[in-house]
């Protein structure tokens, strides 16, 4: 990771720059992925203010801490920045582990957990589908066999819905677990 320490209005030994250096560098455990980290100090008459950029591979963090003395306003920013890492790293732990238990539950035949299920009621008021159907509904869009294909390779969904433009009948063009794509067309 390169470090830049710049100051403002006051001179900075280079015994505080090193050691200032290491401490950002143990920010590297939390976040390995930092490119590089940019600190400027200032004084301002009774103030001191800290500020810090890490920039990451796909993140910025910023972090400006004002007190009266420099130790404390570094100190504030660094646990501003720290906190903001280990809250980007929880949120994207959190997401994988959504993914995976939705991947698992497909994976096993059950519905996707993402999807509430609808029951349907007869008139006689004992449901006529079972508990765990999910009903999903499409507007099918006109489109050829060749647009369908694209759509449904730019697009995550299992499965595309649509009109067949030539026969103007329901289509369904499907993911088939060897990667390959699927198409059903009604007979007629």
């Amino acid at each position: 990771m390169r470090v830049v320490i710049s100051a403002r209005g006051l001179t900075v030994s280079e015994s505080y720059r090193s050691g200032l250096t290491r401490r950002l560098e143990r920010l590297d455990e939390l976040l390995p992925k930092i490119l590089d980290a940019s600190v400027v100090l200032s004084r301002e008459k009774h103030r001191r203010t800290a500020r810090v950029a890490l920039r990451a591979k796909h993140r910025t963090f910023r972090s400006e801490e004002t007190a009266g003395d420099l130790a404390r306003a570094v100190d504030a920013a660094l646990d501003a920045l720290r906190r903001q890492v280990r809250d980007v790293k929880d949120r994207l732990a959190k997401g994988r582990q959504r993914r995976a238990r939705r991947a698992a539950a497909v994976a096993a035949g059950r519905r996707d957990p993402g999807i509430a299920p609808m029951a349907v009621a007869e008139p006689g008021g004992s449901p006529s589908l079972p508990e765990d159907l999910v009903i999903r509904q499409y507007a099918p869009k006109p489109m050829s066999v060749g647009e369908a294909v694209a759509q449904l390779r730019l697009d995550r969904e299992p499965f595309l819905v649509f009109t067949n433009a030539r026969t103007e009948m329901i289509n369904v063009l499907y993911r088939r677990p060897d990667g390959g794509l699927g198409l059903i067309e009604p007979l007629g």
